[in-house]
């Protein structure tokens, strides 16, 4: 699946600003608030913000031609 640049400047937008910040006011919230199991709901948060992350890596890698060791690699 090709991303378009807007596309990839997107998503990479809402993995590094948004699901962070919604972590953090979910967290906030729920101290303040006293809701139970608050952990659980950030953690899955943050683990699909690192998982996204690391697709929107591989992806920026394959663009980019290289594998990280200076080999180019051809994807279609």
């Amino acid at each position: 699946m090709r991303l378009t640049n807007r596309t990839y400047d997107l998503l990479k937008w809402f993995v590094l600003v948004v699901l962070p910040a919604v972590a953090v006011l979910f967290q906030g919230l729920g101290e303040l608030y006293s809701y139970a199991d608050v952990e659980i709901l950030v953690s899955t948060i943050n683990l699909f913000a690192v998982f996204l992350g690391t697709i929107l890596q591989i992806s920026s890698k394959y663009y980019n031609g290289g594998d990280g060791n200076g080999h180019s690699t051809d994807v279609a």
